[in-house]
């Protein structure tokens, strides 16, 4: 294993040692306070089990660098052997009558042998695919930990839209109940009609009816977000209410798809691919190529034969040991030409993945940028909306406006509320999924999505209502 690939194992190990610590504090902690986004990150990397497999196979993947580096290392062997010889010789004397002797004696046998590399090509070549293996391993380990940044952030975020839009039910109901009350006394007046009043029922019970709709959207929203940090009870942050989206740096599309082609890790592990494919192919080609050893070994042997007991011999030998390859089959050369497939294959693989990496970039861009035109949009809809609703309010007041007038015009500025936070979250998510595309530290991306969460405090999203 390489000192990178090495410090880099033991990097893993100490970011998901940190990350079960931060998990756990964050469960000490309870409830007591809002679960940042970088919480619910630590938290997740130490308990979601896709994350973690990507962790153990990164492990694995790295151990073949020192499994494939043995090959080029000397190798030691120590033979010892003790054998118990009982029997019997027959052989003629010089009369030519049969002798026979006993045998019972012992042979004990020892070696010391050593094998040391001097030309292995396909050793080296194994060797130096491992260590692009461990690179890819290392990339694709990266991905993962984008792939559960997308994740939590969708689950993360869904919990404040549901949280956001049941709070806005609630805050209909209640402006609902109200007008159906209110409906209720001008009819004992004599001031309405029963029918306004059964108008005003009737939309206070599908109001009531949406509400319990978001409490569900609620629940299942939190049960996704704890099944992934394995956290219960979770209170994320609170949807900000910005007037103005932040723009975004560096702002041309350009500059952004520069930094994923550098810094994605997806791309980074198809072009360490390409090196993995590059080395197959001249671990291949070894097949035709002559290897060289250097060989020594220590023997001591006593009574090795039946015409040498009572003696014992202690031999040293040094030299070198050459295979040269020169027939196999056509097996080499099959193996060569699937090689250079799977090299060609793995160049289509990373052109198309810079493909769909560059449309994915601009396809987020646009969404991110777009977003901030929807937030302003719905920014002046919800206040028109909500001054309509006041208009409508007043014109009742008057006599000259109905309860259903009201309550489409309040429904009106509800849904434009909810329109809002819609394109507040997703505004959010598509700068999330831009800063991943492009290959940006997930802690970076936390940050920010922490820095974003918390740059205003919420205002009301509903005006017009007394």
């Amino acid at each position: 294993m390489t000192l990178r690939s090495l410090s880099a194992s033991r990097g893993h190990a100490r970011k998901r040692l940190c990350a079960a610590v931060a998990a756990a504090a964050v469960i000490a902690s309870g409830s007591t306070s809002a679960l940042t986004f970088s919480q619910a990150l630590e938290a997740a990397r130490a308990h979601d089990p896709t994350y973690r497999v990507a962790g153990h196979e990164l492990d694995a993947t790295q151990l073949n660098v020192p499994i494939a580096r043995a090959s080029l290392l000397p190798l030691v062997t120590l033979n010892a052997s003790d054998a118990k010889v009982v029997g019997s010789r027959r052989f003629p004397n010089a009369q030519n009558q049969e002798v026979r002797t006993p045998l019972d004696y012992e042979s004990p046998q020892t070696s010391l042998g050593m094998r040391v590399p001097l030309f292995n090509f396909e050793a080296l070549s194994a060797y130096k695919q491992a260590q692009a293996q461990s690179e890819v391993a290392e990339s694709v380990f990266r991905s993962q930990g984008m792939d559960l940044m997308e994740r939590l952030a969708t689950a993360y975020l869904q919990v404040l839209l549901a949280d956001d839009g049941r709070r806005l039910a609630a805050a209909q109901v209640t402006v609902f109940e109200s007008q159906a009350a209110q409906a209720e006394q001008r009819q004992q007046r004599g001031e309405g009609t029963r029918v306004q009043a059964t108008q005003a029922r009737a939309t206070l019970d599908v109001a009531r009816t949406r509400l319990l709709e978001t409490i569900d959207q609620v629940d299942l929203a939190r049960v996704r977000l704890e099944r992934l940090t394995g956290l219960a009870n979770v209170q994320p942050s609170s949807l900000p209410a910005l007037v103005k989206a932040e723009p975004l740096l560096p702002d041309r599309l350009g500059d952004w798809i520069d930094m994923a082609v550098r810094q994605s890790p997806l791309l980074e592990a198809r072009e360490r691919n390409r090196e993995v494919a590059r080395q197959a192919v001249r671990r291949q080609t070894a097949g035709h190529l002559p290897r060289l050893d250097l060989v020594a070994s220590l023997a001591r042997n006593q009574n090795d034969s039946t015409n040498a007991i009572g003696q014992s011999t202690a031999l040293r030998s040094v030299g070198v040991q050459l295979s040269v390859p020169i027939f196999s089959g056509g097996g080499v050369d099959a193996g060569v030409r699937q090689a250079l497939s799977r090299q060609a294959l793995a160049d289509e693989e990373l052109r198309a993945e810079r493909d769909l990496l560059e449309v994915d970039v601009q396809r987020h861009y646009l969404a991110t940028v777009s977003g901030e035109k929807r937030i302003e949009a719905y920014q002046q809809a919800t206040e028109s909306t909500a001054l309509a609703a006041l208009g409508a309010r007043r014109a009742l007041e008057t006599g000259l406006g109905t309860i259903a007038e009201l309550a489409d015009a309040q429904s009106l500025n509800f849904t434009a509320a909810r329109d809002l936070a819609q394109a507040r979250i997703d505004a959010l998510l598509s700068r999330v999924r831009l800063m991943m595309r492009a290959g940006v530290p997930t802690y970076e991306i936390a940050t920010e999505v922490d820095r974003l969460m918390l740059a205003t405090p919420r205002a009301s999203t509903t005006t017009g209502q007394r």
